[in-house]
């Protein structure tokens, strides 16, 4: 089993795309397509390893408890009333008369009074209910109600153990909570250290299984680390970073460096907004290379910065300093960050045709330069390291960083350092042994990092010829990228284009079951698997038409489902497969004609669905609504005009769609041959209108059945309308539908044709009884 196939076994997630549903991908802004990594294969293969800098900061540190954040249970019943709101967490164990109580003692005037109305309530949500309330007139009024809160939250703690579990976690948060307020009110350092013992409380007791519902304990760490962020008794805030106050940068580095631990924590443990203020920080630092210099000598600050550095930060365009803010977002297609390795072409702003230049940023080669200053004993993570040095050019300290520390990552960056070198052979080496080592917390990559590498791995065997092992390793890649991703587009194009149907089915039989089991309920049911899809189309194409039935869903799929009923592609196909099988095999020349028509309404009718191409030239995958966006790109420009044209023959349109660099002819050969015919968008409206003209030229040109199967044939949206209308006023007799010919049609009345003693099939007998029998008869008659 290749690392690819295993990888898409191990997520075990399912690869589809929207075209089965009939529903177009969500494309913000029009023409916004995912890019694609086989656009542009070389600059594929140079850019600098992805990395996630939310994956790189929930990883900074390996939390050594279950503390986590809590994500809310999912709503299975509905309440009774459906205006209703379910309770708020940690009050689901009251009664609703006990719920109404606290919610009259937080409208109490204070604490006092609060707890004096309380009765009938535990002790400690009493206690801790009451000490809100003082709480929230310290905010507002000062006085004693802090001291008030205090005690109460106290009082909470000093409860007997199965009395105080309730709020237990809550009164030492909100303990430290005060604490906080005293150290930004006074600057005392006692009061931090009040402070950090009441958070280091609140998680003791969430570790020992007290109820935390709003995941208190997790967001002490970002409170605590609030306190290292002054610049003596005046707090720095998250506007000094964003706006590089001078407050942030009368911090001490000490202080700095503890708030970034913390913040580590937090982040460790799924906090968004841990996340977010290592960000904050990150960006402050990066912006003077004093600030690094102050954070690079602490291992997990340094590695804060490297990580941004890889993951945030621009190279500069045009040698403008102000591009390296600039950013294509990748849910709208772009790679992220202009990249220097990657070289001018793409660059993952196709419409950027003014970049001349792009140069490494100065803030990276500097970061790069300090920490590589400081001694390679000293250097946190050599892999992220040699990644930002290849980045920035220097590919022999990249190369000897990349030795120093074994791994995916370090083997990426030398398989990107072989292709620079344009040892493709030693590069396909190194994807493997990176492929081999993923996925351990270790290796810092996140889910989509891995897709990443799978894909990149794809791109190189394929441009090696070896296409069943490209494709395996991009279909590995699509289902960790999801359906929307130009990896996935990129699967989908071998798998329509580039492998044989063949090969492609026994790829399927062997790794792509059917999807089972029941659609979710409560969600949009997903949709049926792309790649079997394209397998079906293309046996139908291929007029397999039986051997492709079973690679339709289940006419009952549940995750196949528009306009709220499942959609019964198996049986459209089959019904279209038994068509052709009469159009060939009925007795009777009007039975066949019958047989062409009742095909070619199945064919217009559901076309896109049983044979449409996923992409060029139908475009399936975005229900037809595109014509490019997916794939590769057909078109040229024109000599006389500079506009774009499609080319006229096979091997041109070839050519246009299959240059550059890293394209083998084989890929050549097998795009040419698994071309749509004929060659045009909605290719199968065609093949319909073929099939209709196969039913007129079975049928009496006179009949009614020959104008309304021309008739229904004209108005089929391929452009033949005027040359079909021709035939019928050449060769058929006049039908009252004539005057709107191709839009209101009626049903071919083939009953009559087959009947008609004139244009039967047995009117050379009619025409011997008529002379032998009927008129003898006759004259014998007017005789007597």
């Amino acid at each position: 089993m290749t690392p690819c196939r295993r990888a898409a076994q191990r997520y075990g997630l399912a690869f589809t795309l929207s075209s089965v549903a009939g529903i177009s991908i969500a494309l913000a802004c029009g023409m916004d397509f995912p890019t694609q990594l086989l656009d542009d294969r070389a600059a594929t293969l140079k850019t600098t390893p992805a990395t996630s800098f939310a994956y790189a900061v929930g990883h900074l540190v390996i939390p050594d408890d279950s503390l986590r954040v809590a994500r809310p249970a999912p709503r299975t019943t509905q309440p009774a009333d459906p205006d209703s709101t379910p309770p708020e967490p940690g009050m689901d164990a009251l009664s609703p008369l006990q719920q109404n109580r606290v919610a009259m003692m937080r409208d109490a005037i204070d604490g006092d009074s609060a707890y004096e109305h309380a009765d009938g309530l535990p002790a400690a949500i009493r206690l801790y209910t009451a000490g809100t309330v003082d709480y929230a007139l310290a905010r507002k009024l000062g006085g004693d109600y802090a001291e008030h809160a205090r005690k109460r939250f106290q009082a909470v703690l000093d409860l007997p153990d199965g009395e105080r579990q309730e709020r237990a976690v809550w009164a030492a948060y909100m303990l430290g909570r005060l604490q906080m307020d005293r150290l930004l009110a006074t600057g005392s350092g006692d009061a931090r250290e009040a402070a950090a013992h009441a958070f280091a409380q609140a998680r003791a007791l969430a570790r020992q299984n007290a109820p935390d519902p709003l995941s208190l304990a997790v967001a002490s760490y970002g409170e605590q680390a609030r306190s290292y962020l002054m610049d003596g008794r005046t707090a720095c805030g998250w506007k000094a970073f964003l706006t590089g106050a001078p407050c942030a940068d009368s911090i001490d580095p000490a202080n700095l460096k503890h708030a970034i631990a913390l913040y580590a924590e937090q982040a460790a443990r799924g906090s968004a907004s841990g996340a977010t203020s290592l960000l904050l920080i990150a960006a402050w630092a990066m912006a003077d290379p004093r600030r690094t210099e102050h954070l690079i000598d602490d291992p997990l600050s340094q590695n804060l910065l490297v990580a941004y550095a890889l993951a945030r930060t621009g190279d500069i365009i045009n040698d403008d300093p102000r591009t390296a803010s600039d950013y294509a977002a990748p849910d709208r297609g772009g790679l992220g960050y202009h990249d220097a390795a990657r070289g001018i072409a793409g660059n993952g702003c196709p419409y950027c045709t003014e970049i001349r230049t792009i140069r490494p940023n100065p803030a990276i080669v500097t970061l790069v330069d300090a920490i590589h200053a400081r001694g390679v004993e000293h250097i946190a993570h050599a892999d992220r390291l040699a990644a930002l040095a290849y980045r920035s050019g220097r590919y022999d300290l990249a190369k000897t960083l990349a030795t120093m520390q074994p791994g995916a990552l370090s083997r990426w960056v030398l398989a990107k350092l072989a292709i620079q070198h344009g040892d493709l052979a030693a590069a396909a080496r190194y994807y493997a042994e990176a492929a081999k080592a993923f996925p351990t917390v270790a290796d810092g990559l996140a889910p989509e990092e891995i897709s990443r590498l799978r894909a990149e791995q794809g791109v190189l065997t394929l441009s090696r010829g070896q296409y069943v092992a490209a494709f395996d390793c991009l279909y590995a890649a699509a289902v960790n990228a999801g359906s929307q991703s130009g990896v996935a587009f990129d699967a989908a194009y071998l798998a329509e284009r580039v492998l044989t149907v063949d090969e492609l089915r026994h790829y399927v039989d062997a790794h792509i079951p059917a999807a089972q089991g029941q659609a979710p309920p409560s969600a949009a049911p997903p949709e049926f698997d792309a790649i079997r899809m394209i397998l079906a189309r293309r046996l139908v194409r291929a007029g397999r038409i039986t051997e492709s039935l079973r690679y339709f869903p289940e006419d009952d799929d549940p995750h196949d489902v528009r306009d709220g009923k499942p959609v019964p592609f198996r049986t459209w196909a089959k019904a279209y497969g038994d068509a052709l099988r009469d159009a060939r095999h009925r007795w009777t020349a009007v039975g066949r004609a019958q047989a062409w028509f009742t095909a070619a309404s199945i064919a217009r009718a559901h076309g896109m669905e049983i044979m449409g191409t996923e992409q060029d030239p139908d475009y399936a995958v975005f229900n037809g609504g595109f014509t490019t966006g997916a794939g590769r790109t057909i078109t040229v420009l024109s000599p006389t005009d500079n506009q774009p044209t499609i080319p006229l023959t096979r091997q041109a349109r070839t050519a246009a769609a299959l240059s550059g660099p890293l394209v083998t002819e084989g890929e050549r050969t097998r795009f040419a041959a698994s071309e749509a015919a004929p060659y045009r968008r909605f290719h199968y409206r065609a093949i319909a209108v073929d099939q209709a003209e196969n039913a007129a030229d079975l049928l009496p040109a006179r009949s009614q059945a020959f104008a309304a199967v021309l008739c229904h044939a004209a108005g089929w949206g391929t452009g033949a309308d005027a040359e079909l209308y021709h035939r019928y006023v050449r060769q058929g007799a006049s039908v009252p539908f004539a005057k709107n010919f191709g839009q209101h049609c009626p049903a071919p009345d083939f009953q009559s044709a087959a009947t008609d003693p004139y244009t039967s099939p047995f009117r050379p007998l009619h025409r011997w009884l008529h002379r032998y029998l009927t008129a003898p008869l006759a004259s014998m008659m007017a005789r007597l």
